[in-house]
């Protein structure tokens, strides 16, 4: 699944298919979430969960995602400053 979210997010940027197919994938988790709610706000908190999910898929920039290393570097650097 990891491969095929990786390619779906980024054919997502021009294909409303692909965000689509996304969307599908995270339904399930989605769902069971939504019964851990009330009854009454099941519908409006699926909409609103679907709705955040594609904004973060829209702007997430699939090519500046950082390196092992580099990540590494980050941290270090950060918890210097502490």
């Amino acid at each position: 699944m990891t491969e095929r979210l990786y390619e779906l997010v980024k054919q997502s940027k021009n294909s409303t298919i692909a965000l689509e197919a996304i969307v599908q994938q995270f339904a399930p988790k989605i769902n069971k979430l939504l019964y851990m709610t009330n009854l009454n706000d099941r519908k409006d908190l699926e909409q609103e969960l679907k709705i955040k999910l594609i904004e973060h898929i829209t702007k997430y920039d699939i090519d500046s995602v950082p390196g092992f290393w580099e990540m590494k570097e980050n941290i270090q650097r950060k918890a210097e400053k502490s």
